[in-house]
């Protein structure tokens, strides 16, 4: 299958410029340029292999073009315009490389509860600790390709086990309630996530949505909508606190609020701008060809 992506989108830098290439069921190989993914399709986990080739996305291993589009879509945000924040960018000081560098859009999962479901898991914890919480939970509760990998489990999978099951077999910590409680309420119809998602709210009515959902905060909520291609809200959390203090305040602690006010001239663009100003050094191993293993 192949599906045209926009003349700005960059296959390397959505992948990497976002840890979620490192979390199963994705697998990225930087040599051959090469996302792997084990995904549902028709109801069955296949391997995928999709790189980029001539303007498009090419995936090996599907049958099932119309559901594939529409999770690529979501996985690679190639319904995003980006044209008013890179025409920003273009006079900035400090990210005016974006454009050209086809950066902007962010790795998402397949879906809205896998999304969630791996916020949840980087809330109070180390990054190495997040990717083995989740490749223990895609193991245990994930439905397997005939490889024996398994794709990223819906919300009935998780719910086949109990919050204790997934505590302890998947070391999930009291995260194993909070998405024990998603998968519940989504499985159950009490959490109804097209009407909690609905894109026609405003941002301010759609993070108030999300804040809904079990586990979900603030911090989390702003990540979800930049998975939407909605950046108002920045995802304030401690390698935010860091950058920004090193960057602009010479490493001294000062309020929160003064941390966000750096970002306010973006306007809907606030978290972008601040992602994209963390994330050169992505751009500049990218450029000189050496791999980002982050």
């Amino acid at each position: 299958m192949k599906l045209a992506t926009p003349p700005d989108f960059s296959f390397g830098m959505t992948v990497t410029s976002h840890g979620w290439y490192q979390l199963a069921p994705f697998r990225w190989s930087p040599d051959k340029h090469l996302l792997g993914r084990t995904e549902l399709l028709g109801g069955k986990a296949v391997d995928l292999a999709i790189f980029h080739d001539d303007g498009h996305l090419v995936v090996r291993g599907a049958k099932s073009p119309r559901e594939l589009r529409a999770k690529l879509t979501r996985m690679f945000q190639l319904d995003v315009d980006l044209s008013d924040f890179f025409a920003a960018a273009r006079k900035s000081a400090t990210i005016a490389w974006v454009e050209s560098a086809g950066f902007g859009r962010l790795l998402c999962g397949a879906t809205l509860f896998e999304d969630a479901v791996k916020i949840i898991l980087t809330t109070n914890t180390m990054w190495r600790q997040t990717v083995r919480m989740n490749e223990l939970l895609v193991e245990k509760c994930g439905r397997r390709a005939p490889s024996g990998r398994a794709a990223f489990p819906e919300p009935a999978e998780v719910v086949a086990f109990s919050a204790a099951e997934l505590q302890n077999d998947c070391r999930l910590g009291y995260r194993a309630k909070s998405i024990h409680a998603l998968a519940t309420g989504i499985a159950g119809g009490s959490i109804d996530l097209d009407r909690l998602a609905n894109p026609a709210q405003t941002t301010e009515q759609l993070f108030a949505s999300y804040r809904q959902l079990p586990g979900i905060g603030p911090y989390g909520a702003a990540h979800l909508l930049a998975m939407d291609g909605r950046h108002e809200f920045i995802a304030v959390d401690t390698e935010f606190r860091r950058f920004v203090r090193d960057e602009y305040h010479r490493g001294r602690r000062v309020s929160d609020a003064t941390l966000l006010r750096r970002y306010a001239k973006w306007g809907r663009w606030k978290y972008l701008a601040y992602w994209s100003e963390l994330r050169r050094d992505v751009a500049e191993r990218l450029g000189s060809g050496v791999s980002e293993d982050q």
